[in-house]
């Protein structure tokens, strides 16, 4: 299911994202970029390459669309995890914000000066969540490749205890009693 445009409206009005300056085209093609849950976190509008981009950050990337006037539309992204700092300048009028992810350097320039340190703070935080919710599907994806190794011990160990009721050292009571007790039951 993808996001109709007055979905994808009303999360940028619940974001706060106010200016949108020379970025109507790029809005109307948002329901074709957001990926399911994926929530607008915040948004501006500004001049990358010299082009006037909208710049938005969700929960997974940071998306910076140019529709052209005569050209299809240009679609750069970075996804959170590849964040690796965020700077921004504030002027007397304007700002910019400078992305770093590995030896690339995103710039989204001419910004207003009051959403530039908005932007770099929820890109800041917004790549934190993101890296932190990656770590926790890796130890959850971790946790269940060690399953195996605790299913395969405790099969080792209900043949051991069945050697000793084999053995005569145990009764057959108190290995019922403890392959209960293994297997929680």
């Amino acid at each position: 299911m993808s996001y109709t445009l007055d979905e994808i409206k009303e999360q940028m009005e619940n974001a706060g994202i106010s200016d949108l300056w020379g970025t109507k085209r790029e809005v109307k093609e948002l329901p074709k970029i957001l990926n399911d849950n994926e929530i607008i976190k915040y948004g501006c509008s500004g001049f990358n390459n010299n082009n006037t981009v909208l710049c938005l950050c969700t929960n997974q990337r940071v998306i910076f669309l140019d529709k052209g006037l005569l050209y299809g539309i240009k679609s750069t992204e970075i996804p959170l995890d590849m964040v690796n700092g965020v700077s921004y300048e504030k002027g007397l009028i304007m700002g910019k914000i400078a992305i770093t992810n590995g030896a690339n350097v995103t710039k989204l320039e001419q910004i207003s000066k009051g959403d530039a340190p908005i932007m770099a703070d929820t890109i800041k935080k917004e790549s934190i969540n993101y890296k932190k919710s990656l770590q926790v599907e890796n130890n959850n994806s971790s946790a269940q490749s060690e399953a195996p190794n605790d299913t395969d011990n405790l099969i080792k160990q209900l043949r051991e205890l069945k050697d000793l009721v084999d053995e005569g050292i145990l009764t057959e009571e108190e290995f019922e009693a403890k392959k209960k007790q293994l297997l929680n039951l």
